[in-house]
């Protein structure tokens, strides 16, 4: 009786099967995985967008809510919403996502 008897049990072809059965695995997988994330990353960026959407019609809104006749002293709607509007153009041009809300000016 020899000890590497047992070894050599599997054909050539047998082995060959399952090598290529893993490699299809693991690739589907890892393909599995790509698709997932990147369906799930436009997922987010729809939502993303919708948020965004909504933002900038409540900042519209609120604009368009600001009491029409200045009181004794306040700055008129148009100043505000010129300088909001300055703010925002500012803010967009460097990329920064900043969700600002002017809610007072005053004088210096």
């Amino acid at each position: 009786m020899n000890l590497l008897d047992g070894w050599f049990k599997f054909d050539v072809g047998e082995g060959a099967f399952y090598s290529v059965f893993g490699f299809v695995f693991v690739f589907l997988g890892i393909a599995l995985l790509i698709l997932f994330f990147m369906l799930l990353g436009m997922i987010m960026k729809r939502i993303n967008e919708r948020g965004e959407k909504k933002r900038a019609e409540a900042q519209a809104k609120a604009v368009m809510e600001a009491p029409a006749v200045p009181e004794e002293g306040e700055i008129p709607p148009e100043v505000v919403a010129a300088i909001s509007a300055a703010l925002y153009a500012y803010y967009e041009r460097e990329q920064v996502k900043c969700d600002f809300v002017v809610r007072r000016i005053k004088r210096i």
